[in-house]
């Protein structure tokens, strides 16, 4: 409240496509009515495609850490998106799954995040890790978003994990969606779109439920993972699609 005016602070929302295919990709399609749902509950959202910025590995030289505190020695897009990091009171990672883990230019991402620790290691809760150079009043939310071409869930398992041990398991919510090979196919056809109509309304509710109460609720929650496609069904026409595309 300033001056006896209460002042509505938006919510600030970073979306972080990691596909190699940006707009194009299977990941874009759960992404925008996710983030349609953030925007219902008058959030503020940026979307960075990550394919488009340049990005340098990192070089491991703990540089950012000791010589130029914070600074990386890389002179690239990632200054700014740390920037961009440290202002969000949300992330949210989207990728398509890639030999069960994130592709490469959003590990390449996650990897230049170093400067935003110190070197530091202090213990909590029998676990170590590194302080946090930025000291916030409420910690950032992590939304990890993922589809890949297998049916289960099970193939997420090494994905999860890496994120809840990167946010201290403190990850807000995961939408992982298998089965991911029919998504590009579903402007096009009538009968995936209406069998997906469900999911869509679903991850437009979880956006709007995370930036209302901090999490999906179980209800949604319980759509967001349900297959859509029977396993047998989806495996049969996954390959005859590439059976067919490897006799062209």
């Amino acid at each position: 409240m300033i001056g006896g005016i209460r002042i509505k602070i938006k919510i600030k929302i970073l979306a972080l496509n990691g596909s190699p295919r940006g707009e194009n990709g299977n990941t874009e399609v759960i992404l925008k009515p996710f983030l349609k749902g953030f925007k219902k509950a008058g959030a503020e959202i940026e979307t960075v495609y990550l394919k488009d910025k340049n990005i340098k590995h990192c070089s491991g030289c703990f540089t950012c850490w000791t010589k130029t505190p914070g600074k990386c020695i890389h002179k690239d897009d990632m200054e700014d998106l740390l920037f961009k990091v440290s202002k969000a009171d949300i992330i949210v990672y989207a990728t398509p799954l890639y030999y069960f883990t994130v592709t490469g230019i959003m590990k390449d991402f996650m990897d230049r995040m170093l400067p935003l620790n110190n070197g530091e290691i202090v213990k909590s809760d029998e676990n170590y890790s590194h302080t946090r150079r930025i000291k916030r009043e409420t910690p950032v939310k992590t939304v990890l978003i993922s589809n890949c071409g297998f049916p289960g869930s099970n193939n997420f398992s090494g994905l999860v994990e890496t994120f809840k041990v990167m946010t201290k398991s403190n990850l807000a919510a995961s939408i992982l969606c298998s089965q991911g090979g029919v998504l590009k196919y579903i402007n096009t056809n009538d009968n995936l779109k209406n069998l997906y109509i469900p999911f869509f309304l679903a991850l437009e509710n979880a956006g709007e439920e995370i930036v209302k109460y901090g999490y999906i609720k179980a209800e949604t929650q319980i759509v967001l993972d349900k297959n859509v496609i029977d396993s047998e069904t989806y495996v049969n026409a996954a390959n005859r699609r590439w059976n067919h595309e490897s006799e062209v």
